[in-house]
């Protein structure tokens, strides 16, 4: 740990600040000055593996010490009569993969790259067999005996899935395509062939590592990168063979002798800019971080066993019959889904857990999708809409919402709001006449702007209008209404109505009454999260709700929802649902009848209307 602070202090000192964030990230595994643009540029680029301490770094650094000491050692002939240089260069070469690995944190998949080079080379230096399935097991087995918890993992999992992919995709290669016999006539041989070979299991690496860790990668974040096909070949190489043996001759000698160190943050500089350069190029080519529909455990199973039945295919009946088999049966989820997006005759709702905040995505019959607020947190630490909004959209196999709803610009509504309008192309952008005063809010209507979303202002006045056979009524602000005033929104689909509530308040209650407007509704948000400022015996006598839904958060410092609200809903006879309690919640009605069920407590019910 000495020696990795020594070293971050001489690249903080010596470094300008993106280039040394990116120094100290390959060095001695710091993450932390990396930035999170830069680390979003990765990904879109697709080597964002480039930026953790792996197999990777540490295989590249070994090969770049076996070959030097084997080169160097080559020129004495007393050496080459008294030693066996492939075992000399394998020995130093794995000192040399020790020393980066507890340099550089011993993190999973540094050590798992240590342990299959380490028994790699015991091979080697015992004169045994290599055998890389083998040291790929031990070292997955002596992980797991470590640290137990590490299998449930990310980068554990997609770590050993990437080089098994790889090994496992090279040698069937080796097979598909055999070298040529190494009798054949000098005339015979042909180095442009050879160099044509070399150079296609080079470029079949990252195709390789994106066939094996995809449709992972697509469960876990909702995003696949092809630029990464184009980006790792020249990327890689750059950083593996150039940057990191670099960067650890500079941090040797930061710590033996500064003043020779300086000489290589000079090389060293244009080499990091250049990696950035290059980065960026490659994330903005038009294909770099697609946006996927998320696969549940079920279908990424399917995906696997579709690429390992492929990778084992025989010419025989049987395994004909196996792909046909796999292939229908990814084929009937991708009809179940198909008619989920695109043929549904049943309204959904489902309000997410967002802690204290409003968050609901309302999928009508067909295929459009609105959005009720995104939810959002007072600090910003945690973006509701990267971390629970999209990723459910995703889930539900949702690339695009038709509309978003900010209902109040406060930011337990609107904070979650600015990822969806980036990530999901809405057509338009709902909201009262009032605006937030905050730096955030501000961000919201830059985005909007950037994107070309089109704004509209809603209120009272404004005629019902339909989507794919839901009426869907603004009750409130009316007219001329100023200041942050609340959207409340009813949709009506057959017999059922849901009245999403907002943040209104007991003055405004009182108002939509007077209005005359219908507020009737076998569902209820209730409004202002269960707050004593709302919900009086009034307002819930009009609506009459079945179900009131509680959007709040777990241990909130306002003690909401207030148990006098509770009793009244209890009085008027309403199922109560509360998503800190029950989680999210979803709502799938007919017209006639509707299904409730909550995804932590489990609670499932029915009701006629």
């Amino acid at each position: 740990e000495y020696l990795r602070r020594e070293m971050r202090r001489f690249i903080d000192r010596h470094f300008s600040r993106d280039n040394g964030g990116l120094m100290k990230a390959l060095v001695v595994g710091d993450m932390g000055g990396v930035s999170r643009v830069a680390r979003a540029e990765f990904t879109a680029a697709g080597v964002n593996h480039v930026l953790s301490i792996s197999g990777l770094h540490v295989g590249m650094l070994g090969l770049v010490v076996f070959w030097l000491i084997r080169f160097g050692c080559s020129f004495s002939s007393a050496l080459l009569l008294r030693w066996n240089l492939l075992k000399v260069a394998t020995f130093f070469s794995f000192l040399a993969v020790l020393f980066y690995t507890a340099l550089a944190g011993a993190a999973v998949p540094t050590v798992r790259s240590a342990i299959m080079i380490g028994v790699y080379e015991l091979a080697v230096l015992l004169d045994r067999e290599e055998e890389v399935f083998a040291s790929l097991a031990l070292a997955a087995l002596l992980i797991a005996l470590v640290w137990p918890g590490v299998i449930t993992d990310i980068s554990f999992q997609l770590s050993f899935l990437a080089v098994l992919f790889i090994v496992w995709g090279l040698l069937k290669a080796r097979e598909w395509f055999p070298p040529r016999r190494r009798e054949e006539l000098p005339q015979e041989r042909s180095r442009l062939r050879q160099w044509a070979r070399q150079a296609g299991m080079h470029l079949a690496v990252p195709v390789l590592a994106t066939i094996g860790t995809g449709p992972l990668i697509a469960h876990y974040f909702g995003h696949l990168s092809l630029a990464g096909f184009v980006a790792n070949p020249v990327i890689v190489p750059l950083v593996g063979f150039a940057v990191v043996p670099l960067g650890l001759v500079i941090g040797f000698f930061s710590l033996v002798a500064p003043p020779l160190a300086l000489p290589l943050v000079w090389l060293a500089e244009p080499l990091l800019s250049l990696t950035f350069a290059m980065v960026r190029f490659f994330s903005r080519l038009p294909f770099a971080n697609l946006a996927v529909p998320v696969p549940n455990l079920a279908e990424v199973a399917g995906l696997y066993l579709l690429i390992l039945t492929v990778l084992l295919l025989r010419r025989n009946r049987y395994s004909a019959i196996v792909l046909a088999a796999v292939v229908l049966g990814l084929a009937v989820d991708g009809a179940y889904w198909w008619r989920e997006r695109y043929g549904r005759k049943e309204l959904r709702i489902t309000h997410l857990s967002v802690g204290h905040g409003d968050a609901a995505v309302v999928e009508f019959p067909g295929s459009r999708v609105l959005l009720v607020d995104a939810g959002g947190s007072a600090t910003g630490e945690f973006d509701t809409g990267e971390m629970v909004v999209a990723p459910f959209l995703r889930t539900r196999k949702i690339l695009r919402v038709d509309y978003l709803a900010v209902t109040h610009p406060r930011v337990d509504h609107y904070g979650g709001m600015r990822v969806v309008l980036e990530q999901f192309s809405p057509s338009e952008l709902w909201s009262g006449p009032g605006r937030g005063r905050t730096a955030r809010y501000q961000d919201l209507e830059d985005a909007a702007e950037r994107s070309g979303v089109k704004r509209v202002s809603l209120n009272s006045s404004e005629p019902c209008r339909s989507v794919d056979g839901v009426k869907l009524c603004v009750l409130h602000p009316g007219p001329g209404t100023t200041g942050e005033a609340s959207l409340v929104l009813r949709l009506t689909f057959g017999r059922l109505s849901v009245l999403f509530a907002g943040d209104i308040e007991r003055d405004d209650e009182r108002r939509i009454a007077e209005s005359r407007a219908e507020l009737s509704s076998a569902v209820l948000k209730v409004p202002r999260h269960g707050s004593l400022t709302s919900s009086t015996e009034e307002f819930i006598g009009r609506v009459r709700p079945k179900l009131a839904i509680f959007s709040v958060g777990r241990r909130n410092p306002f003690g909401l929802p207030r148990e006098e609200v509770l009793g009244r809903y209890h009085e008027a006879g309403a199922e109560i649902l509360r998503t800190d309690q029950d989680g999210a919640i979803t709502i799938e009605t007919d017209g006639a009848s509707l299904r409730y069920s909550a995804y932590r407590s489990g609670k499932r019910g029915k009701a006629g209307l």
